[in-house]
C-alpha cells in the first residue's frame, strides 16, 4: 500500500477544482504564460507513484504505484499533481506518431490518417504488412507536413547554410530549396500550434523527439538521402530543434555510445555531440535536459514568453543493460548487485528489465524536477503553465511484465485502456487551484485549442488551416479541422466539462493498421474504439465483432457487455458510424492491398 504521506497533498480537495479568479485581473493587461509541454514515451498509466486510478471518489493505488513510491521514483510527479490538477480519464492515441501529429494538428487520427508510427520516406513496408486477412489502407505513411508542402510532395529540408555554415530557416511553407525527389507515398499537411504561438512572439522551443513526418535512413543532419520537411521541427514553427527528426525512439541511451551515432542506425539520436556528452557519458535524458534548462535561460534572457516542448525519448526501449544501464542512478549493470535498486520483493517481476525501466523512470522525474527548479530560480515559476503528459500506453511486451498497465488491460498498440489511458498533470500557479483532481475524459487533439487559449492566441479560422493537395490521397484534397476541444475551462474550475451543456463528448481511436511491433490478435490490430460517456465500445475490423464495456466501474474490461446490451451497442455504433465519415475515415482492406474495405460500424442497422 501507498503510505499516507504519499497521498497527502495529491488528492487535496480531490474533486473539481473551483475558479481561482479569472484568468485576467480586473484592469490588466493580459500576459502571455510561458509553457512547458513535458512529453513522456510509452510511459505506463501506472508507472508512476501518483495514483490515476480512481473510483467513487478516491484513489484507487495499484501495486505499481506502491513499487514506485518505495523506490522514490517519482516525487517531482507528485510534486506537479500537488501544485496543479491530476486528470484521471486522460487521453491519448495508442502509438506514437498519431498521438505526437494529433498534438500538433489537433485532428483526430481518423482525420488526419497518420494511424501508425513513420519513419522512412516512402516505406513501402508500412503498407505490405498485414494481418488476420486485412490489409492498412493507404494512410498517410509520409507523416504530417507544414502548410505549402508542395502537391507533388517535394522533399526539402527545411533551412538554407549561411555564409557562416549555419542554418537558416526559409520562410514558413517556403518551397525554397526543394530537391527533385518526390514523395510517392500520402502524406498531410497542417497548420501547426506552435508556429500560432510564434506568430504571437513566443520563442519556441523543441527538445527531444518529434516523429511526425519521414526522413532519411541516416537523418535529416546528414546528407544523400531524401528527407521531408516534416521531418525536422523548424518546419512545424519551432525557432529551436535540439535532437528532433523523424525518428521514434533511441537506438540507445549512453553517450559513451554517442546515442546510436557511431553507426547508421534508423534509431540513433542526432544533434548531442557537443558539451562532452559524449566523452562524459551523459545519459540520453540528462543530455536533453541539459539542453532544455539552457534554452530556458536563453527564453528568459531573451525577455519574450517561451513554449518549451520537452519530449523525452525515455522511457522508451531498448531496456536492455547494454543500451539502457544508467550508471549515475544505478551500482551495477547486473540487478543482484545493484545496491540503489534492490529487488523490492512485492510479487511483481524484478530482472534488468524491469530495473532499467524503473531508472528510465527516475531519469525522467529527475529531469521533470530540474526543469521546476530552474522556472523558480528565474523567477519564472508563477507565470509558467507546465503541463505532463505521456504519448501512449505503457510497454507490455518485449521483456516487460505483461500486466505493466494493471489494472487496465494490455499496452502499447492496444485498443483496451492499458493502450490508450495517460497520466496527465497540469500545473498553472494562480490559476489552476493546488491539489485539485479532475475525471472528465480528454484526449490528445485537445491540448491544440487548450493551449493556444492558455496563450491568448485565437484559433485560426477554418479557411486558415492547412489543405493537403489534391493527388496526394486518392479521395482528392484532405483538409484540416480542429477536432480537439479546449479543457481550459476544467483547469480554471469554471465548469466541471469540456462542453458548456455538460454533455459527454465521444472521444474516438481509430487504428485501420498491423501493428507490426506487437503481439498478434485484434488487440493489437485493426480497430476502432469509442467512448461516450461511460461507455466503450470496441470494433474489431478482423471479425467485425463488438465489445462493450463500463470503463467506469470495469477499467480492466473484464466484462464485454455487448450480448446483454444490444440497444446500447447499436446506438454506439451509429455515433461511431457518424464520427468515421464525418472525418473521412479510412478503412482497412479485405484479403489484398486493393481489396474492399472493411464495412463502416453502422452498415446493416
Amino acid at each position: 500500500m501507498l503510505t499516507r504521506r504519499t497521498f497527502l497533498g495529491l488528492v487535496g480537495a480531490g474533486l473539481g477544482a473551483r475558479a481561482a479568479g479569472p484568468l485576467w485581473a480586473a484592469g490588466e493587461a493580459p500576459r502571455r504564460p510561458n509553457i512547458v509541454l513535458f512529453m513522456v514515451d510509452d510511459m505506463g498509466w501506472q508507472d508512476t507513484s501518483v495514483p490515476f486510478h480512481w473510483q467513487d471518489g478516491k484513489p484507487v493505488p495499484s501495486a505499481l504505484n506502491a513499487r514506485y513510491a518505495a523506490a522514490g521514483r517519482t516525487p517531482n510527479m507528485e510534486r506537479l499533481a500537488k501544485r496543479g490538477m491530476t486528470f484521471t480519464n486522460a487521453y491519448a492515441c495508442a502509438v506514437c506518431s498519431p498521438s505526437r501529429c494529433s498534438l500538433m494538428s489537433g485532428m483526430n487520427a481518423a482525420r488526419h490518417r497518420v494511424t501508425d508510427w513513420t519513419l522512412g520516406v516512402d516505406q513501402q513496408s508500412r503498407f505490405a504488412a498485414h494481418g488476420e486477412g486485412l490489409y492498412p489502407p493507404r494512410w498517410s505513411a509520409n507523416g504530417l507536413q507544414p502548410p505549402g508542402t508542395a502537391p507533388e510532395g517535394r522533399c526539402q529540408p527545411p533551412w538554407r547554410a549561411d555564409a557562416e555554415g549555419r542554418y537558416v530557416q526559409p520562410p514558413f511553407g517556403s518551397d525554397e530549396g526543394a530537391a527533385d525527389y518526390r514523395m510517392r507515398l500520402p502524406y498531410t499537411c497542417a497548420l501547426p500550434f506552435p508556429e500560432l504561438l510564434r506568430r504571437a512572439g513566443y520563442r519556441t522551443i523543441h527538445v527531444g523527439k518529434a516523429h511526425w513526418g519521414s526522413g532519411a535512413a541516416n537523418c535529416y543532419l546528414r546528407t544523400g538521402t531524401p528527407t521531408t520537411p516534416g521531418a525536422d521541427p523548424r518546419a512545424f514553427g519551432f525557432d529551436v530543434n535540439v535532437a528532433g527528426c523523424e525518428k521514434g525512439g533511441p537506438a540507445n541511451y549512453r553517450g559513451a555510445s554517442h546515442y546510436g551515432n557511431k553507426g547508421a542506425s534508423p534509431f540513433s539520436t542526432p544533434g548531442l555531440d557537443e558539451n562532452n556528452y559524449y566523452q562524459d557519458d551523459v545519459f540520453l535524458t540528462d543530455a536533453l535536459t541539459d539542453r532544455a534548462l539552457a534554452e530556458i535561460d536563453a527564453a528568459k534572457a531573451a525577455g519574450k514568453p517561451f513554449y518549451l516542448y520537452l519530449a523525452h525519448y525515455a522511457v522508451h526501449a531498448p531496456l536492455d543493460n547494454g543500451r539502457a544501464w544508467d550508471r549515475t542512478r544505478s551500482d551495477d549493470p547486473n540487478p543482484a548487485k545493484d545496491a540503489r535498486n534492490p529487488d523490492p520483493k512485492d510479487g511483481l517481476p524484478w530482472n534488468a528489465i524491469e530495473r532499467n525501466y524503473g531508472t528510465l523512470l527516475k531519469g525522467m522525474d529527475d529531469s521533470l524536477g530540474k526543469v521546476l527548479d530552474r522556472l523558480e530560480a528565474l523567477g519564472l515559476a508563477d507565470d509558467t503553465l507546465v503541463v505532463f503528459m505521456a504519448d501512449n500506453g505503457g510497454l507490455a511486451i518485449s521483456g516487460r511484465m505483461g500486466r505493466a498497465n494493471a489494472p487496465a488491460r494490455a499496452g502499447k498498440g492496444s485498443c483496451y485502456e492499458g493502450g490508450t489511458r495517460e497520466p496527465l498533470l497540469v500545473a498553472w500557479p494562480g490559476r489552476v487551484r493546488p491539489g485539485s483532481v479532475c475525471h472528465e475524459p480528454v484526449i490528445i487533439e485537445d491540448f491544440y485549442p487548450t493551449l493556444l487559449e492558455a496563450a491568448g492566441v485565437p484559433l485560426p479560422a477554418p479557411e486558415a488551416l492547412a489543405q493537403t493537395p489534391a493527388g496526394v490521397h486518392a479521395d482528392g484534397p484532405l483538409r484540416q479541422v480542429v477536432d480537439g476541444e479546449s479543457f481550459l475551462p476544467l483547469l480554471l474550475g469554471r465548469r466541471a466539462t469540456v462542453r458548456p451543456d455538460g454533455s459527454p463528448r465521444p472521444l474516438l481511436w481509430h487504428y485501420p493498421n498491423y501493428w507490426q511491433e506487437g503481439p498478434t490478435g485484434s488487440a493489437y490490430q485493426f480497430y476502432t474504439a469509442l467512448r461516450l460517456g461511460d461507455w466503450k465500445l470496441i470494433y474489431q475490423h478482423s471479425d467485425r465483432t463488438y465489445e462493450l464495456y463500463d470503463v467506469a466501474h470495469d477499467v480492466g474490461e473484464t466484462r464485454n457487455l455487448a450480448a446483454e446490451q444490444p440497444a446500447r451497442v447499436a446506438a454506439l455504433r451509429r455515433e461511431m458510424g457518424r464520427l468515421l465519415r464525418a472525418r473521412n475515415a479510412q478503412m482497412p482492406r479485405v484479403g489484398a492491398p486493393d481489396g474492399p474495405e472493411v464495412p463502416l460500424p453502422d452498415v446493416g442497422l
